[in-house]
């Protein structure tokens, strides 16, 4: 592992472009028996944002005081409580045994936005949208001295889906002009809330060996190394000069951080690793442990590769359709695959299992629309002990085989853990049935995938209890249980489940314990929840998470690739609020699809309908590819996710192009042979661009700069210390000539829809030059 260690004391000259010197650091003690990552900012809430100190350092009472604004902050039970900061980005200084830290401060964004309806004789009104989880019981109305119906949001500035409910029925807004499809046949009302301004932008360059940064527009500029602050004069530049210090060569690897403003807004932020002294231009200086560098590719076990047939063991019940029961699927299958070489073929770094605990035996569950069938734990989310190895995926030997044949290959493994629920056969749930939360309501009603209204305590179905995390005992013994795979095996990380069901103090906890008994692995966890990027957000800073996937990404390449009128418009639009919520270096998840989703290519293709049930599609009739279409949109998603910011999630399939409707269809058994001509296609592009991304530090830690985007043309470029490649997507969707590259820039990857002899493109496709 790489250990951010403090040594030594230090001086660190950080001088202007126009050669001026800034103040230096003072002289600070030894912090080796510290250990943390980069610090990530605080994001401002609208008025004061209470700040937990252990977030940034474990053992808090290291921290001798805490400053913000020149003032010192009074700590209470290692909390602190400060005020909104006073310019777009601020500094909070931690004093820690003579050593002083900065953790970057923004200025809150959001703003008070009052919604009315005029009144027409309604009993009940409320609102539902993107901004509330589309649950109205969040945002209810009421009559105001006006006479109308209105309420109070205090929001981002963004674009806001939303109905308005009125006595039970969802409605657009009659007062709002404003709408677009919701993707389904459907339309909502839109809500823009701020305004578009010209915030600058910066980037970095190596010249005459030292680093510069360079704005766009005169800027103040808010710099770091490893979380040591640099005092900055207060005059506004266009350009300043790195200087590395020399402490950095006792340390393995260390960042540099630039962040930069004006009365324009605040810029992208730029982040350069250091091994040693100098700046990593090769990626091949990276290591697993740098978590940009992360390609994810995800394998539900049991549907995967068969490698095992001795612990074959589908449930014998003939209410399970074959499709929900186990196919045999094993961890001895994916250790022949990694041996086979099929990931390095891919071109990903890091596996992600689905659940490994032992699941129930017998049939659970029903799907009664048309078709009925039960459905047997192959998926493992179903566990009935958080601590063992389910016996039909693997054992002991052969989860810490595939472990080490990973790390041989230089790759990492994340492993899917369950706390949210448990099944009622867990010994958690037998021993402690009150540690369950009310399967019903005061009013009588079930609390079943009430995913929003109850988001911290509805049941995922009757035979999995939610568990009540309001109970301390609860979270100290499922956070021990996660703990557990990190004590007894060399996992990674995890991807955990259901994660905005959980409130945030079991997060805290379980990283908490990760940083101060595992200490030989830098952790990475990844989470899931569906919602707006401000849930989402919340559980992703210090104390709590690396990363969550970016579901709202995901629908707008959705929206964007797979449909006839896709607009690459709201792809920028979104892309841009996602590096604005999560910054310009974020670890999130970008995925090509996932276990809860129809395929994208069935999507893309026509096979399943955006307006139809995509399960009971997948029940009713045999999927199958539409001709291909589906396979060059899908390379379009490829291409996209491998080259903007973020890590890359491949989920099982995808890489083929494999077709589905949702849930079981989405999870067919993995297909290695008799490929068809496009399924090679898109896996050897795949694989290209797989690789690109990884021999490039560009598309890891670069810039992204958009160029142009209209509804169906995406051109923008990533760059990286003066290195810069050029993206071009083309969906071939609305214009009526082809369109050709901007770029002059030599060609370096490019899909077989592009025709380099006549320089436009003859399909969907894409370029990227250099």
């Amino acid at each position: 592992m790489v250990k951010n260690f403090f040594p030594l004391a230090f001086l660190f000259a950080f001088a202007m472009y126009s050669c001026q010197q800034n103040t230096v650091s003072e002289s600070s003690q030894d912090l080796s028996h510290l250990d943390y990552n980069l610090f990530s900012p605080i994001q401002c809430d609208l008025d004061s944002t209470e700040i937990y100190l252990m977030d940034f350092i474990p053992n808090a009472e290291l921290i001798d005081s805490v400053s913000f604004n020149n003032k010192r902050i009074a700590i209470a039970d290692q909390k602190i409580l400060i005020p909104q900061a006073s310019a777009a980005i601020d500094q909070l200084f931690l004093h820690v045994k003579g050593n002083v830290l900065c953790i970057p401060v923004l200025q809150s964004k959001k703003q008070r936005i009052r919604k009315a309806l005029r009144d027409e004789g309604y009993q009940k009104v409320a609102l539902a949208g993107s901004f509330n989880g589309w649950n109205p019981k969040a945002t209810p109305m009421s009559i105001d001295k006006d006479g109308a119906w209105s309420t109070e949001l205090i929001l981002q500035p963004g674009e806001y889906a939303y109905q308005v409910v009125i006595d039970g029925d969802w409605k657009l807004d009659p007062e709002n002009p404003n709408s677009k499809s919701n993707g389904m046949g459907g339309m909502n009302s839109v809500l823009t809330v701020g305004e578009t301004t010209n915030s600058p932008f910066i980037t970095s360059k190596l010249e005459n060996n030292q680093i510069v940064i360079e704005a766009d527009q005169p800027c103040s500029f808010v710099t770091c190394w490893q979380n040591m602050p640099l005092t900055l004069s207060q005059e506004i530049a266009e350009a300043i000069v790195l200087e590395i210090p020399t402490e950095a060569s006792e340390i393995e690897r260390s960042h540099l951080s630039v962040r930069a403003f004006n009365e324009n807004g605040i810029a992208n932020d730029i982040l350069i690793p250091l091994a040693k002294a100098n700046p990593i231009l090769n990626t091949a200086e990276l290591s697993r442990e740098d978590h940009q560098s992360k390609i994810i590719y995800f394998t539900m076990i049991d549907r995967f590769k068969n490698g095992n047939t001795a612990n074959d063991a589908p449930v014998k019940n003939d209410s399970i359709l074959p499709i929900a029961n186990h196919l045999g699927g094993d961890m001895t299958g994916i250790k022949k695959a990694l041996d086979d070489g099929y990931f390095e073929t891919l071109g990903v770094n890091t596996l992600w299992l689905s659940p490994i605990t032992q699941n129930p035996q017998g049939a659970w569950g029903l799907w009664d629309k048309g078709v009925t069938s039960k459905f047997s734990g192959y998926h493992g989310y179903w566990p009935v002990t958080s601590t063992s190895i389910d016996s039909r995926l693997g054992s002991d030997s052969s989860f810490k085989a595939l472990i080490n044949g990973l790390h041989e290959k230089d790759m990492s493994i994340l492993v899917d853990y369950v706390a949210n629920h448990v099944h009622q056969e867990h010994v958690v749930y037998q021993n402690n049935p009150d540690w369950a939360t009310p399967l019903y309501l005061p009013d009588g009603t079930m609390n079943t995938e009430r995913w929003d209204e109850y988001r911290l305590t509805t049941w995922f179905d009757t035979f999995l209890p939610t568990l009540d995390f309001s109970k301390p005992e609860v979270i100290e013994c499922m956070t021990d249980s996660a703990v557990f795979w990190f004590e007894n095996y060399q996992i990674d990380g995890f991807r955990h489940d259901a994660t905005k069901h959980i409130p945030e103090e079991f997060w805290r906890t379980l990283t908490y314990k990760l940083r101060t008994r595992i200490a030989d692995r830098d952790v990475y966890q990844i989470g899931e929840t569906y919602g707006s990027p401000e849930l989402i957000g919340s559980y992703v800073n210090n104390g709590q998470l690396n990363a969550q996937f970016d579901f709202n990404l995901y629908d707008a390449m959705v929206s964007a690739f797979a449909k006839d009128n896709g607009d690459l418009k709201n792809l920028q639009r979104v892309l841009e609020e996602s590096l604005e919520y999560y910054g310009s270096h974020h670890v999130m998840g970008n995925i090509t699809g996932n276990q809860d989703r129809a395929r994208f290519t069935s999507y893309a293709d026509g096979g399943v309908r955006f307006d139809e049930d995509p399960k009971l599609a997948g029940w009713t009739r045999e999927i199958k590819h539409q001709g291909q279409i589906g396979y060059d949109r899908m390379q379009l998603l490829h291409a996209f996710l491998m080259t903007i910011p973020g890590i890359p999630c491949v989920y099982y399939g995808d890489e083929i192009a494999m077709a589905g409707g949702n849930d079981p269809d989405n999870r067919r058994m993995m297909r290695f042979d008799d490929l068809n001509a496009s399924e090679q296609e898109t896996l050897d592009l795949m694989s290209n661009l797989a690789k690109l991304r990884s021999n490039e530090m560009c598309l890891l830690y670069g810039d992204t700069k958009v160029k142009q985007a209209d509804q169906d043309y995406f051109e923008f470029t990533r760059s990286y210390l003066g290195e810069e490649l050029t993206i071009c997507l083309y969906t071939g969707y609305a214009s009526a000539e082809n369109r050709a590259p901007n770029s002059e820039n030599a060609l370096i990857l490019a899909s077989n829809n592009w025709d380099s002899a006549s320089g436009q493109f003859s399909g969907p496709g894409y370029f990227i030059s250099k």
